[in-house]
């Protein structure tokens, strides 16, 4: 669940920031909230990265999706060209 959070920040914390500066709110300047909210934020995209990348890398999913199974072994053979 934190992970999803962090993925929320990482959309939304540009806007969040400029909508505070907007409203002249002085913590939107605040470096250390800006630099916590991309700390986080890279965490989150980080997350969803890795997580889609295994996803579409499952054989059920991939099938259940209409796309060709891959074949890791020929894939990992030298002097494969993928």
């Amino acid at each position: 669940m934190l992970a999803n959070w962090a993925a929320l920040v990482a959309l939304w914390a540009l806007p969040y920031l400029t909508l505070l500066d907007f409203l002249r709110i002085d913590v939107a300047r605040s470096p250390w909230l800006q630099w916590a909210l991309l700390a986080v934020g890279v965490l989150g995209l980080c997350y969803l990265f890795t997580t889609a990348w295994r996803e579409t890398r499952d054989p059920v999913w991939r099938a259940r999706h209409g796309l060709v199974e891959r074949n890791r072994s020929a894939a990992s053979e030298p002097g494969h060209a993928a």
